[in-house]
């Protein structure tokens, strides 16, 4: 899932790295991070009538992957500093999250399906509502101090 500060996209993806179905719908921002945290469930929801199994979620901001927790973040969601995403997505869905910053997340999955795939080291570059980087070495996020290398 791409959690932006404009729209969230999900998608079903097999283990095959195929996309079987996606839903996307607007960020609600504006509403805090309780309102988006339910869109990303809402979205969840769209495809569990599927086979899902975990939720994968590449958020904006700088997040420590290991707590879960949005470190910092732009003006485009207000208030998502501090935001338990891991915690508080796995209590909306009742699945197993792993959270990310969204360009290292991108990153990741060009090293396994994508035009990254074998090649180290990898500089990813991203261009959308905000601008961000993510660095892999030898297909793992180099992630720095405080969860921002690369960005």
């Amino acid at each position: 899932m791409d959690l932006g500060g404009t729209k969230i996209a999900a998608g079903l993806v097999g283990t095959d790295g195929r996309i079987r179905h996606s839903v996307s719908a607007p960020t609600p921002a504006l509403q805090g991070p309780g309102a988006v945290l339910d869109a990303v469930a809402s979205a969840v929801a769209e495809l569990t009538g599927d086979d899902v199994r975990a939720v994968g979620v590449g958020g904006a901001g700088a997040i420590d992957a290991r707590t879960g927790t949005v470190l910092s973040a732009t003006d485009a969601l207000p208030g998502w500093t501090g935001t338990r995403l891991t915690a508080e997505l796995r209590q909306r869905t009742g699945l197993p999250v792993a959270v990310d910053n969204d360009v290292r997340a991108h990153a990741l999955g060009e090293a396994w399906q994508g035009g990254a795939a074998g090649r180290s080291p990898v500089l990813f570059l991203a261009v959308g509502t905000g601008v961000g980087a993510a660095l892999l070495v030898d297909g793992a996020p180099q992630r720095g101090a405080r969860s921002v290398a690369g960005h």
